[in-house]
């Protein structure tokens, strides 16, 4: 077991307040909690010198996890919205994905695991090479993990919501589905170049909004959303006539169809 894997491991226990007895040849995985991990930036990253030598995240581990060495399970990637600050864990764990899951509101049967990047300060998720950092992170958490490849998933709320469509372009061939939550596509007023939307295309999309979000513009969102069915791919779009911009994604993480409609999709595997 790498020595980041021990602290991780460890750390479960203490979230836990119980003991813990493992040897390296078995680990006994911490289900159920948030586990925070710490990713060290490889370099080159994809050539070039990385701008962070490291990157927080949290991990989530479903029940059942662990028990058969050969099974396998999907992965979701969560990103979160801005106004963190130093966006730190308990500032992840307050709203979200990593929020309903912390309350025990997600389904009962919830057979993801889900990680959890942590954003670095004033620094979207756009911006510079931070899409190549959580891409690689990914490559991590997959190549440590008994993660499916086939059922890699993307989602995102508010900064994270433009964040996952961002990412999703950066590397298509990557993920199954991806949900988009109260983030409008690219984060533009106008319809985005058919050759960066159309490179979706090949990923089923479902993005949620609030008819009375005050943050990010369902009109613009829904604008985004067009431009990528009119490359011909598989596209939903939820309006929530009632709801704002939080309202929103407390409502959509709790709606077991979201999980059902990931679960629906495989990537096929060369």
């Amino acid at each position: 077991m790498r020595n980041w894997q021990v602290w991780v491991f460890l750390v479960g226990c203490l979230l836990l307040m119980g003991a813990c007895a493992t040897t390296p040849e078995t680990p006994a995985w911490q289900t159920g909690v948030q586990l925070q991990g710490n990713f060290q930036v490889p370099e080159p990253l994809e050539g070039q010198a990385p701008s962070h030598t490291e990157m927080d995240y949290l991990l989530w581990l479903p029940e059942g996890y662990g028990q058969d060495p050969d099974e396998t399970w999907p992965l979701i990637v969560f990103l979160h919205g801005a106004g963190g600050g130093q966006n730190d864990s308990q500032f992840v764990m307050s709203y979200g994905l990593p929020e309903v899951l912390y309350s025990g509101d997600q389904p009962e049967s919830f057979p993801f695991i889900v990680v959890s990047p942590q954003a670095y300060p004033d620094v979207p998720w756009w911006e510079g090479d931070t899409l190549a950092i959580v891409n690689a992170l990914i490559d991590e958490v997959m190549a440590t993990y008994q993660v499916d490849p086939s059922r890699v998933y993307l989602t995102g709320l508010s900064m994270g919501g433009y964040g996952s469509w961002w990412l999703a372009t950066a590397y298509p061939d990557r993920f199954a589905a991806m949900i988009s939550v109260s983030g409008s596509g690219y984060r533009m007023s106008t319809a985005p170049e058919e050759e960066t939307v159309c490179k979706l295309k090949d990923i089923p999309v479902w993005a949620i909004h609030g008819a009375r979000d005050m943050i990010s513009d369902p009109v613009v969102n829904k604008l985004q959303v067009l431009s990528l069915a009119a490359c011909e791919g598989e596209v939903e779009w939820t309006l929530y006539d009632d709801a704002g911009h939080g309202e929103t994604y407390r409502r959509a993480y709790r709606d077991p169809e979201l999980y059902d409609w990931l679960l629906a999709h495989t990537k096929e595997q060369e």
